[in-house]
């Protein structure tokens, strides 16, 4: 009993911060080995005198209560252990935790990589997952300005906020894994790329999306998952300048290339060269109600090619996806005068309307989307995008980048 006590006082000792018990523990001890010191004394000697009996007794008894306060201070002891162990193992728990937290969620700044690679992308940031590149002053048209950069990589970081509503930790880690192109990903080894350029391709001499070996694209576009372009005063829309359109051309192309790299594909079966049963996924199904009940009309873009035909299938789910996303987020105001019908009819503008006519496209987006992707507030988006930016986009609000 004595060794085990001792090795059990000395690691007390060691690594607990409770002194009051280890003195106790200590001043047992001692009282114990010196009344069994006493007892052997008395019971050496050939006879004892009636008050050595009745000491002897009394040493007896003494000896009897200290061994059962022994018993005490060393349960008491081996509860505080335990506790101890507990909290060693929670805190290498959170350690590893907020490793595992560090090494997904990384905000860089913006470099300069001219010269290096391509001779298109001259600027290029990465944040979260995804590296966003903008061209430079090339094929005769003006550079992307850094602040426009800034605003796109904005537009990422808040939707891959780990604070918000309703965000599963792990599975946005996951999410921005995939988005990097981590091991044990779908598109491990190859990690997402989201393009920025100035007006659209034909604004390039040459089209840089018709010949991207004119710009020496090629090794870029085949070593990163690259799948939508974000257009700096798009000259083929309407209304560059007005802040609610240029922030719906940022959200619209953003989640096009998070959605269709970064969401869960397998589970999704979103691409037919990992899903040989593409038709018969979760993607598929909330398109096919919402196509078939007339709410989604995916004229502009294959009409129900989509159905048979998995590369259009691809295209159709990228915009289905984004007009899902958008409706559910209820970031439809954007749209000019609110409305994108007859793509997206007005009855699913809300996450109600949403439920009543498209309830696979709704279930969709709580098990798969709302989990990874977070909600920033319309009034953070339209402080970002503010009317003006015909060329200088910091005169019309500031990225908070």
């Amino acid at each position: 009993m004595k060794k085990y006590f001792v090795v059990i006082l000395a690691f007390f000792t060691f690594c607990s911060n409770d002194a009051d018990i280890s003195t106790d523990l200590s001043e047992i001890e001692k009282d114990i080995i010196q009344t069994e010191e006493k007892i052997e004394d008395l019971e050496n000697k050939d006879s004892l005198t009636p008050e050595e009996e009745q000491e002897l007794e009394n040493l007896e008894e003494q000896f009897e209560e200290l061994e059962e306060d022994l018993d005490e201070a060393e349960e008491e002891l081996e509860e505080d252990l335990d506790e101890a162990e507990e909290e060693l193992e929670e805190d290498s728990q959170v350690t590893e935790e907020e490793t595992t937290t560090t090494s997904a969620y990384q905000k860089g700044g913006i470099l300069d990589v001219a010269g290096s690679g391509s001779e298109f992308y001259k600027r290029e940031v990465t944040i979260n997952g995804v590296r966003i590149v903008a061209a430079g002053n090339v094929g005769g048209q003006q550079a992307v300005p850094d602040a426009f950069l800034e605003k796109v990589a904005r537009m990422v970081e808040l939707f891959t906020d780990p604070n918000g509503d309703g965000i599963d930790a792990n599975a946005q880690i996951t999410f921005i894994k995939t988005l990097k192109g981590d091991p044990g990903t779908y598109h491990a080894g190859i990690p997402t790329l989201q393009r920025v350029a100035r007006g659209g391709g034909d604004d390039y001499s040459s089209n840089f999306l018709r010949s991207p070996e004119s710009f020496n694209l090629d090794d870029i576009n085949d070593s990163t998952f690259n799948n939508d372009m974000v257009w700096y005063l798009n000259s083929s829309g309407e209304g560059f300048g007005k802040g609610d359109v240029d922030a719906a051309e940022v959200l619209e192309h953003v989640f096009h290339t998070i959605h269709m790299s970064g969401l869960d594909a397998l589970a999704l079966k979103q691409y037919s060269y990992l899903s040989s049963d593409w038709a018969s996924g979760p993607v598929y199904a909330a398109m096919k109600e919402a196509y078939d009940g007339g709410l989604w009309d995916s004229e502009g873009y294959g009409g129900d090619a989509w159905k048979t035909d998995p590369e259009m299938f691809e295209i159709a789910q990228k915009e289905y996806l984004y007009l899902l996303n958008f409706g559910m987020f209820e970031y439809t105001s954007l749209w000019e005068n609110g409305t994108l019908s007859p793509e997206w009819n007005d009855s699913m503008r809300t996450p109600s309307g949403i439920l009543t006519n498209n309830p696979l496209g709704h279930e969709l987006y709580n098990t798969y989307i709302a989990p990874v992707i977070s909600k920033p507030d319309l009034s953070t988006i339209r402080d970002i995008f503010q009317d003006g930016d015909v060329g200088d986009p910091t005169v019309a609000g500031s990225s908070g980048y």
